[in-house]
């Protein structure tokens, strides 16, 4: 490798940390090369000449978990409700204005299996979801949706939004704010009607799957207790031919939105703003690689 192509990475100052305020005012006085930001701050950052601001989808799925042994979510019919009532792109949009994109399958959208049944996903009808709900015979029953206001995730201003919505077809939903460890406390007890969470990145289909699904009874965390679904991933992880396990995937992506077991919104993004003078840099999964990266003199 060439001196000028060589990575630079102790002359390249980068900081992750909790206020968003500090990391801004690094970037802006040049303290800083490179760092995370919040979506909020991207297009400011974008308009100052000094500075860059890359974004690259990365495998984090954000989600609203339903919990189908609730005496209400178990209905299917109200779980497809409540999935036709989201406009994915407005919930999108609370959290990352227009840097995101809905994405309502299991299979991020950078795997080489999403593929064109996997595009195809929940769609936006307030006039079926209300017309779900009176074949459900919902009769207003409360349904909470549990968040938290961790700045660096969307699970609360995706309820908020998520809430405004099913109100609009009579829906009765409210939300209930936790602590992260609480929410997490309760997700790992399946104790919820649902949750505005995150789950982190799982790259083969697999293991994407089997992140969600499983008996409940031995393992309450999990949304998706389905066993013929479960035969179906257990033959996925053994399975070595590609045309196979993409058919394999496109039936359990297909269960999943016709189920509702959860409802999968958008993948998560990498935003980083960096100096102008750090060049080749591109994110990937949340990760540093600075393969090619260097700095303008």
């Amino acid at each position: 490798m060439s001196a000028s192509k060589r990575p630079l990475l102790k002359e390249v100052k980068f900081l992750i940390v909790k206020d968003p305020a500090t990391v801004k005012a690094g970037l802006l006085s040049g303290a800083l090369d490179m760092a995370d930001i919040l979506p909020s701050d991207a297009v400011e950052l974008r308009k100052n000449p000094k500075l860059a601001v890359a974004v690259e989808p990365n495998a984090v799925r954000h989600v609203f978990l339903i919990q189908t042994k609730d005496t209400v979510m178990g209905n299917q019919k109200v779980r497809q409700a409540i999935a036709a009532s989201l406009d994915m792109d407005e919930i999108v949009a609370s959290f990352y204005n227009d840097l995101g994109k809905p994405n309502t399958s299991p299979i991020y959208s950078g795997s080489s299996y999403f593929g064109e049944v996997e595009k195809k996903g929940h769609v936006y009808d307030a006039a079926r979801a209300k017309k779900l709900l009176q074949e459900a015979g919902y009769k207003g029953e409360k349904i909470v949706i549990l968040a938290n206001k961790r700045p660096v995730v969307p699970s609360f201003p995706a309820a908020v939004v998520a809430q405004q919505m099913l109100q609009a077809v009579g829906v009765n939903a409210e939300i209930e704010v936790l602590d992260w460890a609480t929410q997490l406390d309760r997700f790992n007890k399946g104790n919820y009607q649902m949750q505005s969470f995150s789950f982190s990145a799982r790259f083969d289909p697999a293991i994407a799957f089997e992140q969600f699904s499983g008996p409940k009874d031995k393992q309450p965390r999990k949304t998706w207790d389905n066993p013929e679904a479960q035969k179906q991933i257990d033959k996925l992880y053994v399975t070595s031919d590609r045309a196979e396990r993409q058919t394999i995937v496109d039936e359990l992506h297909k269960r999943v939105i016709d189920e509702v077991p959860m409802i999968f919104a958008f993948n998560g993004l990498d935003i980083i703003a960096h100096a102008k003078r750090v060049q080749g840099f591109k994110p990937w999964q949340s990760k540093l690689r600075m393969w090619e990266v260097t700095l303008a003199n």
